[in-house]
């Protein structure tokens, strides 16, 4: 009789225990708890990262707009330098990647580019007329300025970035000069010299955008909102 008792008793506090045990446990580690609010975050970030605002939308178009004047001048140049030679006038066919460079430099969101181009290529219509080729070309450079950013992951537009935008768009703008300018037809040291002009020019210009952000955004002229990481000199 004593030993059921006891047995019982035995039981009965095990069962205290486990109880109390559960209570008192954490129901999850700190480790699941941190792992858990870090893909949070990173959930948020992804969201807020294709999440526009008004003020970003203005911005880009008046990039778009301010990068159609420019064209619209360093076309007439472009003409101009043409009929002395090729290599004088390809500098003048960066504006394009510019405007992508300074959008996607400020916005830091993805379509930044594309959204600033496509203003561009619309407001210069009435000074040249309207050309498909312009779309497309507009449409061109602004995929090589978004694949340049995605390699700093919409954070950073560094060297690399530069470089990446202006080899596509050289190669893009040389193909231009190829079959519609007819390039094939001049020498081979005026063939070589326009390809390493186009490539020089749409560094500078990819250069003078970055660096035309970095300026705005010290000025405290063109914050956008969110943080970002610029390149240092």
């Amino acid at each position: 009789m004593v030993r059921r008792e006891g047995g019982r008793a035995s039981q009965f506090d095990f069962t205290l225990m486990l109880v109390s045990m559960t209570r008192n446990s954490p129901s999850r580690s700190p480790q699941s708890q941190h792992v858990d609010g870090v893909a949070g975050a990173e959930a948020g970030s992804v969201r807020g990262l294709w999440h526009w605002s008004t003020r970003e939308l203005l911005v880009a178009a008046v990039i778009g707009a301010f990068g159609a004047a420019i064209t619209a001048a360093t076309k007439v140049a472009a003409v101009a330098l043409y009929a002395v030679s090729p290599m004088l006038a390809a500098p003048m066919t960066g504006t394009a990647l510019f405007v992508g460079v300074l959008a996607a430099s400020l916005i830091r969101r993805p379509g930044a580019a594309l959204v600033a181009g496509f203003v561009a290529a619309v407001v210069v219509t009435p000074f040249g007329g309207f050309n498909p080729r312009n779309m497309v070309a507009a449409l061109v450079v602004a995929i090589a300025v978004e694949l340049a950013l995605l390699i700093g992951r919409y954070r950073r537009f560094g060297l690399l970035s530069c470089v990446v935008a202006a080899l596509i768009n050289a190669a893009f703008l040389f193909s231009i000069h190829w079959f519609v300018w007819h390039l094939a037809r001049t020498p081979l040291w005026v063939q070589i010299g326009t390809g390493l002009s186009l490539l020089v020019g749409q560094l500078l210009w990819a250069e003078i955008g970055v660096w035309l952000a970095a300026a705005l955004r010290r000025a405290g002229l063109a914050s956008t909102g969110r943080t970002v990481r610029t390149r240092q000199p």
